[in-house]
């Protein structure tokens, strides 16, 4: 009921002539079919780059979910790893994208996030990310399963990026690139790898070796599975898995929780996501997690050339191809 709602007051905006709503420059939408991690903010912070290497100037539109006046956990992520490109967080992102354009006047792609869904703002391009694993999150819509809306919507898309790749077998690649080739013919679908660049302390400085022995992972993600799976893939040895909800707020309470915790196990050290670093790395550490928390760095391969192509820098809407 609440999907064909929407579904009826997004053709009513349209036939109203009041969506979508243009910006000035062209925009990407980077957006999902599911709920839980897909690998979003990897995937803007892989395009964003390239398009920086082609010369561009980038910018990025979102939501802010689970945010407060300083940003939620993604802007600190894509700040992070994205320092001088502009990044403003509001739900009505039409009017961030005015207002980001308007102190930034130098930007001429914006990449929108978690944009699937919002149709209100007009996109040049509309990729969805899907987990090459498990594409449609168990098959079924909210609150059953993980889809946020019928699998029928992808229609809506221009382009399928099916993530974390390097999961599948090739013959499991070559059955979910059928499905969706058959279901969707006109639509590209590519795919996109997560790669394990190292560890770095929790200060952001780059290390070439860690203690040896078992970690002590810990996380607040939406899909930790994923988080595991590049850990190991990478030759680290640890233990079960510390899970907290996404987007959880870490509190005094629960570092002491890891801090006890990493010490029962005897654990070389404790290993967390960038998502998770960017919360914790302000807060008062016991003494026993002092210089023993790693974060996992990683990016994502991306075929860039292909979802950047017809943008190019400098390019006002009206000239995309």
């Amino acid at each position: 009921m609440g999907a064909s709602l929407g579904e009826w007051r997004h053709q009513r905006q349209v036939h109203r002539g009041i969506w979508p709503l243009k910006l000035s420059v062209p925009v990407i939408s980077i957006g999902n079919l599911t709920v839980g991690g897909t690998g979003k903010t990897p995937t803007i912070a892989c395009l964003a780059r390239a398009w920086q290497k082609r010369g561009g100037h980038p910018g990025i539109l979102s939501r802010g979910y689970k945010g407060g006046a300083d940003g939620n956990d993604e802007y600190h992520m894509l700040k992070e790893q994205l320092p001088d490109v502009p990044h403003l967080q509001n739900p009505q992102r039409h009017k961030a994208g005015e207002q980001l354009l308007k102190a930034y006047p130098e930007v001429d792609l914006l990449f929108l996030d978690d944009g699937f869904q919002h149709r209100r703002l007009y996109r040049d391009l509309d990729v969805v990310l899907c987990d090459a694993k498990d594409p449609f999150g168990g098959g079924y819509c909210l609150p059953r399963g993980r889809l946020r809306e019928p699998v029928t919507a992808l229609a809506r898309a221009q382009h399928i990026l099916l993530t974390r790749s390097e999961r599948c077998t090739e013959v499991e690649l070559k059955k979910v690139r059928g499905f969706f080739r058959q279901m969707f013919p006109t639509i590209p679908v590519s795919l996109a790898r997560t790669e394990v660049v190292g560890l770095q302390k929790l200060s952001g400085e780059k290390i070439d070796q860690y203690p040896e022995g078992q970690f002590l992972p810990f996380s607040a993600i939406g899909d930790p599975s994923g988080f595991q799976h590049s850990l190991k893939s990478h030759g680290i040895q640890i233990h079960p898995s510390i899970c907290f909800r996404d987007h959880h707020s870490f509190r005094s309470t629960d570092l002491a929780t890891l801090e006890r915790k990493s010490t029962e196990l005897g654990a070389a050290g404790l290993i967390c996501t960038l998502k998770d670093a960017v919360k914790i790395r302000e807060m008062t550490l016991p003494a026993g997690l002092q210089n023993r928390v790693y974060v996992l760095e990683i990016r994502q391969n991306i075929d860039s050339t292909e979802l950047l192509e017809g943008f190019r820098p400098g390019t006002p809407r009206g000239e995309v191809n």
